[in-house]
């Protein structure tokens, strides 16, 4: 017997009969002298031990942590918004939960921070390309000085540069779907920063 189950409110309810109106409980060994009664019991008590866990369900989906099935989906709703951050395929609860945890301590806005979601989507390291940053584009580099410049004109891979901001080019391996890619860039990139995405072909 446990606290809430069914043999519990049995008893729960037993000790709320006056008393000297039935025979007592049965001590150990011994047979019960209210059958009848006892099956009447039950039957409340089976609802009353079915609400008790119900109430221990309800008190787990108030926290993230120790929430289950379609809670843990609302929570992640609740927290990246209506599909902002979906379950995938067979995934568990434990899996789920591990995710959203992660997705909420993630550092934002940084080249770093859309690498790291984009490489946690596809297992495969991405190719960011800033046209304001000269160690991607070289200003005006050659074969010769590949490093020279400032942040315009393009390297040997004929990667543009441009003064303007706000923008970033981004290849990615087709580990996994293309709208996985996008999702990742952007739950990680500020608003209002453009990414120019390419997802290779397997």
């Amino acid at each position: 017997m446990a606290t809430g189950d069914q043999s519990d409110f049995v008893r729960r309810l037993r000790q709320l009969l006056p008393d000297r109106w039935f025979p007592d409980a049965p001590g150990v060994d011994e047979d019960e002298q209210a059958p009848v009664l006892v099956g009447i019991l039950t039957g409340f008590a089976s609802v009353f031990a079915w609400i008790w866990s119900l109430f221990d369900y309800v008190n787990d989906q108030t926290r993230l942590q120790t929430s289950t099935g379609a809670s843990l989906d609302m929570h992640a709703a609740d927290l990246f918004g209506a599909d902002g951050f979906p379950r995938n395929a067979d995934e568990t609860d434990a899996s789920y939960l591990a995710r959203i945890q992660a997705a909420l301590v993630a550092e934002k806005n940084t080249r770093a921070a859309i690498i790291a979601a984009v490489e946690s989507a596809t297992g495969v390291t991405p190719t960011i390309i800033e046209p304001t940053n000269a160690e991607d584009c070289k200003g005006y580099g050659s074969s010769a000085y590949p490093a020279m410049g400032g942040g315009y004109g393009y390297n040997n891979g004929l990667h543009y540069g441009h003064l303007s901001g706000g923008q970033f080019l981004l290849t990615a391996a087709a580990a996994a779907s293309a709208s996985e890619v996008y999702s990742a860039i952007n739950r990680t990139k500020a608003d209002g920063v453009i990414a120019w995405v390419q997802v290779e072909s397997s």
